[in-house]
């Protein structure tokens, strides 16, 4: 039997035709196979999923006929069970984006949620410009050539092999505490294959370029603690990373504030990007976006060796193996995460900074989540989190200082554990949840009773039956007209 080997996702959003999972053998037109259960299905592609947990989006045109057969026979729509909500119904129909008590979070992401990622050719190679991919070899200068090399609209790329960076790339030079970039736009970063295209970061940030900062209580530590990237894009558009894994040195994480700087991708000052189909591993910071608009993180993995995770108990830092995850800040707006994975923990998974407005994260799971809203002021307005699998869900509220998920919208959010922000709890919060402008649809946990239209809004749905599970998806669905009758 040939197995089925996918380097590239179609860059669709998954719609809402969901059904009992089942898994199957699914083959490719030229008889290439694959097992896999079914997710979901929209117009043009089907959303599959292996035992490993990694997800792929794979075009109808690439599917035999009896793969194409089955998805016919299968349900369309809300199973027998589900429950709709006042302020949407089953398609839309109740919804009434006028007042403000849903807003619309359809045009987040890459180019508003319009566009498939582009399938680019590749302009270069890295092994062409010197790259040796065993691990050992510093091939960093070979990168930095091979990018420069690329053309417009075109794709680097790394095949499959171990490549060992010592340096940043995208940035000409640091001087001081500033940071000189070299932009460029139009061009992405494309393994041959994810599990197979290994970036191995070779040392950290700070002992490269030391930047020395403290915390507001005077704790000394890195800037790059909570900032910056080995993979740096900045001042341009039309950048992506794909199909590839980012690891870090490994050995055991220290604990907060101590993070050496082994960081993955960094965007900063970058409008309509994505990074897809990535892993990253043994991470100090996954993905970095720094007044980023439109940008898409999809289908990726967090993981770690089993000897990443701390002993140390400091701030509860017992466990967890990084410090930021994904991190949406300083201003970021209509930026997607969605289809997130993490087989760890960091600090803070999914993060916000202030000013960040309208960005999504959608379809994460964990094993214990925090929903970090990092700020000291009420000033992240309208973000989205749906179809949240936060697993024990008591360390979600973490780092809400006073209140500043006022204005968040929380749509089948599960966790064995959750509870709503209180003004008790270690963080001190100006108001308690009744009183901030949220929207709470689908949680699972307690929450106070219906409201009238308007903020906040509480709605007691079983998450387990809610329908649509996403709401992001579902009203992209119906913005574009794909929503499943």
């Amino acid at each position: 039997m040939r197995r089925w080997a996918i380097t590239t996702i179609v860059g669709l959003s998954v719609c809402s035709v969901v059904v009992q999972a089942e898994v199957r053998t699914w083959t490719s037109t030229d008889g290439k196979e694959l097992e896999a259960e079914f997710v979901s299905k929209d117009s043009d592609s089907v959303s599959i999923r292996r035992a490993d947990g990694k997800s792929f989006q794979i075009p109808l045109n690439r599917l035999s006929k009896a793969d194409l057969d089955w998805l016919g026979q299968q349900k369309k729509g809300p199973q027998k069970n589900a429950s709709f909500s006042k302020i949407w119904g089953k398609n839309g129909e109740d919804w009434n984006p006028e007042d403000e008590t849903l807003i619309d979070f359809s045009k987040a992401g890459y180019h508003e949620g319009n566009n498939n990622f582009p399938e680019w050719e590749v302009g270069s190679n890295v092994r062409d410009h010197g790259a040796v991919g065993d691990g050992k070899a510093d091939d960093t200068e070979a990168f930095k050539k091979a990018i420069a090399a690329c053309g417009e609209n075109k794709a680097v790329l790394i095949p499959n092999g171990t490549y060992r960076l010592m340096d940043w790339i995208g940035v000409d030079e640091m001087i001081d505490k500033w940071v000189k970039p070299k932009p460029k736009s139009n061009y992405v970063i494309r393994g041959e294959s994810r599990d197979g295209a290994v970036i191995m970061l070779g040392v950290g940030l700070e002992e490269i370029h030391p930047w020395a900062q403290t915390t507001g209580n005077g704790r000394p530590t890195t800037q790059w603690s909570w900032s910056g990237g080995f993979l740096w894009f900045q001042d341009g558009s039309e950048v992506g990373v794909e199909n590839l894994t980012i690891k870090g040195a490994g050995g055991a994480y220290d604990e907060h504030w101590k993070e050496k700087g082994y960081n993955g991708i960094f965007f900063r000052d970058i409008e309509h990007a994505w990074v897809r189909n990535v892993t990253l591993r043994d991470v100090d910071c996954g993905i970095h976006v720094n007044k980023g608009k439109h940008i898409t993180i999809e289908n990726v993995l967090f993981t770690s060796s089993k000897e990443r995770a701390s002993s140390n108990s400091f701030e509860n830092n017992k466990g967890v193996s990084g410090h930021h995850a994904i991190n949406f800040g300083n201003g970021s707006s209509w930026c997607l995460a969605d289809d997130i994975t993490f087989e760890n923990r960091f600090h803070h998974e999914l993060g916000l900074n202030g000013e960040s407005n309208h960005c999504v994260y959608s379809n994460c799971k964990g094993p214990n989540l925090h929903f970090d809203f990092h700020t000291h002021e009420d000033n992240i307005p309208h973000i989205l989190f749906t179809e949240i699998d936060a697993g024990e869900g008591d360390l979600v509220w973490r780092n809400n200082f006073y209140g500043s998920c006022t204005g968040g919208t929380f749509w089948n959010i599960q966790g064995r554990n959750l509870s709503l922000p209180k003004k008790e709890s270690w963080v001190t919060h100006q108001m308690l949840a009744e009183e901030m402008k949220t929207l709470f649809v689908g949680w699972d946990g307690k929450l106070p009773g219906d409201q009238k239209p308007g903020r906040p809004w509480f709605e007691k749905i079983d998450p387990k039956a809610i329908y649509p599970k996403n709401i992001y998806h579902a009203q992209r669905e119906k913005r574009l007209g794909t929503a499943a009758e």
